[in-house]
This record gives structure tokens, sequence and C-alpha cells, in this order.
């Protein structure tokens, strides 16, 4: 569970991003295929590819908080060190903090107006509700994201040895050395528990 949980984390927001790219593209290819070769078009395409591509733009925001990478002029955090630098963020993430928790209300009565209306896509007959949960999906994922980017900062600003993956050029030789035991720990642990649990089946299939 516990590596199933890591996983999501780590690569939730691509996966669904690249299923979603890989979908669009099929789905275009298709039509293009039967527009241009056997001279007819398909009514649904480019209605669930526009569907996929709003999906697509509001989860990459959830997607570039993790990674740091929204537009931003540094030149003037720059010059600060480390702990000067996660002070600056500490405070930029607490007020990214406090406009998407005050969205996610906004969101939600958007999306639920389509759930009472019971309003559907004119070619697929989607319930428009499923398009419209993507801004409370993406709220609620990038407040989890720039929460876990608040922690991290606000551990940097303490003076901790926090190792970064967003920002590999910040990294200590200490937080690197400490990440990189903790993966190793893990993976012996979890080693001995699976040669554990092969000797106890050993030890059955001998028995019976």
């Amino acid at each position: 569970m516990k590596k199933i949980l890591h996983w999501l984390d780590e690569n939730l927001e691509e996966f669904i991003l690249v299923i979603f790219l890989i979908a669009m593209t099929l789905i275009m290819g298709i039509q293009v295929f039967c527009r241009y070769v056997l001279g007819m078009s398909l009514s649904w395409s480019e209605e669930l590819t526009r569907y996929l591509f709003i999906w697509c733009g509001f989860l990459s925001v959830s997607y570039c908080s993790k990674k740091c990478l929204s537009i931003k002029i540094e030149q003037f955090v720059a010059i600060f060190p480390r702990r000067g630098k996660a002070i600056f963020k500490v405070v930029n993430h607490t007020f990214e903090l406090i406009f998407f928790i005050y969205m996610i209300p906004f969101a939600y009565s958007y999306m639920m107006s389509s759930v009472h209306s019971g309003q559907l896509s004119p070619a697929c007959g989607i319930p428009m509700y499923y398009v419209q949960a993507a801004p409370l999906v993406s709220f609620v994922l990038v407040t989890f994201r720039v929460l876990q980017r608040w922690i991290i900062e606000f551990r940097v600003a303490r003076g901790e040895n926090v190792f970064d993956p967003a920002h590999p050029e910040r990294n200590t030789p200490e937080s690197f050395i400490q990440a990189n035991a903790e993966s190793h720990n893990e993976s012996a642990l979890e080693s001995g528990i699976d040669n554990r649990i092969n000797t106890i089946k050993n030890s059955n299939e001998e028995e019976h």
C-alpha cells in the first residue's frame, strides 16, 4: 500500500496527462482518417477532444505546482542564501494555499450546478458535470501539492537538511545522503520481508 501511495504521489498527474494526451492524439488521428480517407466525419471526436484538453489544462496546474514550473522572476530571490530563498517561498506558498482553498467551494458549486441541471453534452451525451469537475479536482490537487511544497520550504527555512527533488541545485550533500539512506532502508526492509515470506512458504511446502 505504501508503494502504491508513493507511486501516486510521484506520478499521478503525469500518468493521467499522458493517458489523456494519447487519447486526444488517437481520436483526432481517427477523425482525420475518417474525413480524408473514408469521406465521413465523426460527430463526437472534436467535442471529446475538447473536454480532454480542458482536463489536461487543469491537471497541468497541479503538475506545475509539484515541479515548481510556474512562470516567475527569481533575480531578487536568487541573491539570498538557501534559507532566505525558502522563507520567500514559504510566504509565496502561503498565499497560494489561501487562494486555492478559497476557490474550492466555488469550483464545487460550479460542478453541482451541472449535476442539478442534468445537462448533457450535445454530441457525446456526456453529463457535463464530468467536464465541470475538472476545476474542483484541480484545485484540490493543487492545494495538496502546494501544501507539500510549503512543508519542504518551511523545513528548509528552519535549517533542516531536506532533500528537494524539485530543486536539485539547492540540495546539500547531507540531504542527498539522508534521502539515499532512507531509500536504501526501505528497500532493505521490503527485501527482508520478501525473504521471510519465501522462507515461510518453503517451510510449509516441506512439511506437506
